[in-house]
């Protein structure tokens, strides 16, 4: 199968989506409406980080590259393009986070990296184990982002 994303006003959205639901090889496997504010937008971001930290997916500091990958893929709904891994870690940066890795990291690990997500390849030839765990990531920040989305949103604090 293949995956495809449109932006469209929300009238022709109603009419794609009952279009979708008469075609049986069609499936719709995400809507994501734009009403979300930047700053909500990065405080989502800055909580699943944190949730990430706190159960230790980053366990190479190369990790977070993983991240800025799938934003700029269109995976992360509303998260900005980054155009160079420094701009990724002034974005990080602004979010208040600490301990992040420096360009040259994410420089690196975006050389190792090819195709799109989910069929990345390495090109540094990791034990099977290691590239689920590194693809696993983005499902993993999806996850967390779509956690405080819902928790932020429905007017609850982080730290309830």
């Amino acid at each position: 199968m293949t995956e495809m994303t449109f932006r469209v006003p929300e009238s022709l959205a109603q009419l794609l989506e009952e279009w979708a639901k008469r075609i049986p090889e069609m499936e719709l496997v995400s809507k994501v409406c734009h009403t979300d504010t930047r700053e909500a937008i990065n405080s989502y971001v800055a909580v699943a980080i944190r949730e990430m930290r706190e159960y230790g997916a980053f366990r190479y500091p190369g990790y977070y590259t993983y991240i800025m990958i799938a934003a700029n893929e269109g995976l992360i709904p509303g998260m900005p393009f980054f155009f160079s891994p420094q701009e990724f870690v002034d974005y990080l940066k602004a979010l208040d986070l600490d301990g992040l890795p420096g360009r040259s990291t994410i420089y690196d690990t975006i050389s190792k990296v090819s195709g799109r997500y989910p069929d990345w390849t390495f090109n540094d030839q990791p034990k099977a184990a290691e590239e689920l765990r590194r693809k696993n990531i983005v499902k993993q920040f999806l996850s967390a982002f779509g956690r405080a989305k819902r928790r932020l949103s429905d007017g609850f604090s982080e730290n309830r």
